[in-house]
């Protein structure tokens, strides 16, 4: 595999230091070009009318988001069996339900204890289902095309499958549907369709263990970060590191964030998690012993 060559260390610093610092240059500069391709899409006509029907699904919580993922990690486009009907779709008979918790904002007059009435607000949650789109049928979505990565990248794959090993991160190959790459179970195991090229797997694998990384519960900020954002980091990861190892990803990287409603404002915010979390899975596959044989990625 042919890496992103780096500066050469300076007679002041540290080989290692000076390698750090171009490294994240590098990723800032990746990320930045990363923001404009996001921006580009944005702008086309295609992606305006997408933005028309997407602005009628709600806006799920993370924990609710999270809820979706566990019991359909496939999931894309989910919404209430009411606004299917609005849209000219309809859930199929007999189809399950995904389990949510809808907030209940209730208003109400007590009497204190002095026997005079105060208004009392609060919220309340229930049980609800919404349905992902592939359990509706009806009038067509329009839709903003997320082309697969083509090409070989056998050994940026094997590379990246045993970082996941190492971290303790169960790796199966299983087919999944059509349109579907891979999906992170827990943190704990990653699953990916044998059925694309390496290159496309190899992306997807770097996109999952970036959620490993970023978004099952281990720090604060994941407990408050919405699907949509965390769908945008770990695309952004898999770019960077998928870039810095020569497989291009920009086509589809760029038209999968914005269709998470991502934008270049969402990538300067995460910029920091992005980029370490890039760097320390780059550093693991450049750690592995033997990386640098069988690496190349074919265009």
């Amino acid at each position: 595999m042919s890496t992103v060559p780096l500066l050469s260390p300076s007679d002041n610093g540290s080989p290692a230091k000076d390698k750090a610092k171009a490294l994240r240059a590098r990723i800032d500069e990746n990320v930045e070009a990363l923001a404009k391709a996001v921006d580009d899409v944005r702008a086309s006509d295609t992606f305006k009318a997408y933005l028309d029907v997407q602005a009628r699904f709600h806006q799920y919580s993370w924990h609710n988001s999270m809820l979706i993922m566990f019991q359909r990690p496939d999931a894309t486009r989910v919404a209430g069996f009411q606004t299917w009907k609005k849209l000219g779709r309809f859930v199929r008979k007999g189809e399950r339900g995904i389990m949510i918790f809808a907030p209940c904002p209730f208003h109400r007059e007590e009497r204190n204890e002095a026997g005079e009435l105060e208004a009392v607000d609060g919220m309340f949650f229930k049980p609800a289902h919404v349905f992902d789109v592939t359990q509706t049928d009806g009038r067509e979505l329009p839709d903003v095309e997320c082309p697969t990565v083509e090409g070989s990248a056998d050994g940026l794959l094997t590379a990246l499958e045993r970082v996941a090993i190492d971290r303790g991160i169960e790796v199966k190959a299983e087919a999944l549907r059509a349109g579907q790459y891979g999906y992170a179970d827990a943190g704990e195991r990653i699953v990916i369709d044998p059925n694309h090229p390496t290159g496309q797997r190899a992306t997807t694998l770097a996109h999952e263990l970036a959620h490993c990384a970023l978004h099952f519960g281990k720090t604060a900020e994941s407990t408050v970060l919405t699907r949509n954002m965390a769908e945008l980091e770990a695309e952004a990861v898999a770019y960077v590191v998928c870039r810095h190892f020569g497989l291009d990803t920009e086509v589809r990287s760029s038209a999968y964030i914005a269709l998470w409603q991502g934008d270049r404002k969402g990538l300067r915010a995460s910029l920091e998690r992005i980029a370490t979390t890039a760097r320390t899975l780059i550093d693991d596959v450049e750690a592995l012993d033997g990386a640098e044989s069988g690496m190349a990625v074919a265009a």
